[in-house]
């Protein structure tokens, strides 16, 4: 037998794929990373945890998923994600987390760039229980410290230039906005290849140019 169902979801043992290629050294190491994207808003890491990825994800974001999922969590994927057999059952194999239909139940939600065109849907928490929203997880086509988009706030010394590709302007403009309603908002984290970037709510979003 080669296929165990949880829920509405199927795990396919054909289609799973190695974990960490050295567990305690490189779970470690992504942890101090990982402290370091949230707590210096649009710093990049680059991210070297895993030979292998599920069809759908790059490098940082399964690196990501393994760090970060667990089977409290929920998650919600995006419609191309949601189509890679080889993502979920490696989601539920590896992270035991489980995948909800909607994304307001979620507590990730994993998005392709170009599939993300709102925030609506997503749960923003509220000033009582903040820690009930959505955390993002965007794949983009490219990330930089290009002056793009300013940050400022907590953990950002001054500012700090950065430029995320494959955003669009609506999406851009709900994040901008959206820093007014803390300490309720939604996290994000950006990934390109091995690259991480994270963005917390609390950071401030200038656009000091629009991508070309």
């Amino acid at each position: 037998m080669t296929a165990l169902t949880k829920g509405l979801h199927t795990v396919d043992a054909g289609l799973l794929i190695g974990g960490f290629d050295d567990p305690v050294q490189q779970s470690q190491q992504l942890f101090r990373q990982l402290l370091t994207v949230t707590s210096e808003p649009g710093r990049i890491e680059t991210v070297t945890a895993t030979s292998q990825q599920p069809d759908g994800l790059n490098v940082a974001s399964w690196a990501l998923a393994l760090s970060l999922f667990d089977a409290d969590c929920t998650v919600w994927l995006s419609p191309s994600l949601a189509a890679q057999p080889s993502l979920i059952s490696n989601l539920m194999f590896h992270c035991q987390t489980r995948l909800v239909e909607h994304a307001d139940e979620a507590d990730f939600a994993f998005c392709n760039a170009a599939e993300l065109n709102s925030l609506q849907g997503f749960s923003f928490g509220s000033a009582e229980y903040p820690a009930t929203s959505t955390s993002l997880i965007v794949q983009v086509p490219g990330l930089s410290g290009e002056p793009c988009w300013t940050l400022s706030g907590p953990g950002i010394e001054t500012t700090r230039s950065v430029r995320v590709c494959g955003l669009s302007e609506p999406l851009q403009a709900e994040l901008i906005d959206s820093r007014h309603r803390f300490p309720s908002g939604i996290d994000c984290f950006f990934s390109c290849a091995d690259q991480l970037m994270a963005l917390p709510r609390s950071t401030q979003i200038t656009i000091t140019e629009k991508e070309a």
